[in-house]
């Protein structure tokens, strides 16, 4: 396997005399399998040249892996020749919104008022895949896709092929804001990110602050670089590429950063990436490969199937139930917002609703006693909706309980929780996807365990004879 990187600013672009070492151009990395097949990871404006690069070989085709579409990471795709060369093939694959498309979504920075050339007038061939979290197939290079704490629906991707893993990951804020300074234990939500990039021999890292900087950064969702090298020691990367470089900061100052994270952290191999850097792996079939789950990433997902439900709303604060309530129904999805406890109990075991975000603000809301009342509920009903725990400075402490299934924290932005509401609403259908999956077969089992051993249509009125013939069919 093959790695380019062809952009590794974060933000905004940011060319001149300061940056030239390590480059001015937002994300790209162009990754290549030994056996030649292509895929653009991100295409910011460091995606201009790898296109020039492209064209000049003659490549008619390849795969593009995009984040999420906030600017920095797609605003090479207009730029980006290939896609406009005929006859030409390309897939572009990205994070699925609950109602708008990856389509609709880069066809957004192309409309009139802001491009002269629309995403329709492409002349290759464009497949677009919405993704959810999950696994899929380029080629001979497999893909697992996770959902980043970022405030916007973002996909981190591991790549595995010829024996070697990649993992991408910007942008990414730490959900614990002790590793956000290098400090406390790997939990929760940060226990299963480091899960998702165990063992990586590339992991390719949003570094863009440090922790001194993140006290002024919060909610912006971006590492520092004191977390990229906690969780990385912990998930035991053999290589850290740090990128997603602040555009505030120069070339001497990363060269000084890169010095700090040696000098404190011996033993452990970290670089700062640079546009033109390539990183070799020579293909081995003896390097361990940790293919993440089952589930197709390109699965359907109806929204209408969660339009139907209501989000359940806990908060004393009225500031706090304005700014979910914007989040939740900005995804055109209905809320159920109560202030205290026991309206809250009597609405869960009516409405089974498939997502709760819990203030815990004691004496007021006490959010870790919700999150029982919800678990008791689902004790005797198979019930078990994700429940996200908002808290303040002063109650951070609590957020390592096993209770919540996520965080979020205070000051709260409607754009942080909104992602957070469409991440776990789409896990939440994914999950009852692969439960109906799971009881289809089983029904389909029983059916032919029936049919082998008992001839149990001899003599049955043909009402009886039809509804065994349902059960071995898919739900």
């Amino acid at each position: 396997m093959r790695v380019e990187f062809w952009g590794t600013r974060g933000s905004v672009a940011k060319p001149g005399p300061s940056t030239t070492r390590y480059g001015g151009n937002t994300s790209c990395v162009e990754v290549r399998s030994a056996r030649g097949t292509l895929v653009v990871i991100d295409c910011g404006t460091g995606g201009h040249a790898l296109a020039q690069k492209l064209m000049a070989e003659g490549a008619r085709g390849g795969h593009i892996l995009i984040s999420h579409t906030h600017w920095d990471h797609i605003q090479g795709i207009p730029f980006f020749e290939p896609l406009f060369a005929p006859g030409g093939e390309w897939d572009i694959y990205g994070p699925k919104g609950l109602r708008e498309s990856l389509r609709d979504a880069l066809a957004a920075q192309m409309q009139y008022a802001y491009f002269p050339v629309t995403l329709a007038q492409c002349a290759a061939k464009i497949r677009y895949h919405d993704l959810v979290e999950g696994s899929f197939a380029i080629g001979d290079i497999k893909v697992s896709a996770r959902y980043l704490n970022h405030p916007a629906l973002t996909l981190g991707y591991r790549l595995q092929a010829d024996g070697a893993t990649v993992v991408y990951a910007c942008d990414h804020e730490p959900h614990s804001r002790m590793l956000a300074g290098g400090n406390g234990h790997i939990a929760g939500e940060d226990l299963r990110y480091a899960q998702f990039i165990a063992d990586a021999d590339l992991l390719i890292h949003d570094a863009q602050y440090t922790a001194q900087e993140y006290a002024r950064k919060i909610g912006w969702g971006h590492s520092t670089v004191e977390y990229v090298v906690k969780v990385g020691r912990f998930a035991r990367a053999k290589q850290i590429a740090l990128t997603h470089h602040d555009p505030l900061r120069d070339d001497d100052a990363i060269d000084s950063l890169v010095a700090n994270v040696r000098q404190s952290s011996p033993g452990l191999d970290v670089f700062a990436a640079f546009e033109g850097q390539i990183v070799e792996f020579a293909a081995s079939a003896k390097r361990p490969q940790q293919f993440l789950g089952d589930f197709q990433a390109e699965t359907p997902i109806d929204p209408a199937v969660l339009s139907q439900h209501c989000v359940l709303i806990v908060a004393a604060d009225p500031g706090v139930q304005a700014v979910l309530g914007e989040a939740v129904r900005a995804e055109g999805m209905t809320v159920a917002s109560f202030s205290s406890i026991d309206e809250a109990r009597t609405f869960v075991a009516k409405d089974c609703p498939p997502l709760a975000i819990i203030e815990h603000d004691p004496p007021r809301i006490d959010g870790m006693k919700m999150c029982r009342v919800m678990r008791a509920h689902a004790s005797h009903d198979n019930y078990q909706p994700p429940a996200i725990i908002i808290v303040g400075q002063e109650h951070q402490e609590a957020w390592a309980t096993a209770e919540a299934t996520d965080w979020l924290f205070k000051p709260l932005t409607a754009s942080y929780a909104r992602t957070k509401v469409s991440a776990w609403l789409l896990r939440r259908a994914c999950q009852s996807i692969k439960g109906g999956a799971a009881l289809n077969e089983l029904r389909r089992a029983i059916g032919r365990y029936l049919a082998a051993q008992y001839d149990l249509t001899q003599g049955m009125p043909d009402r009886i004879v039809a509804l065994l013939r349902k059960v071995e069919q898919p739900a």
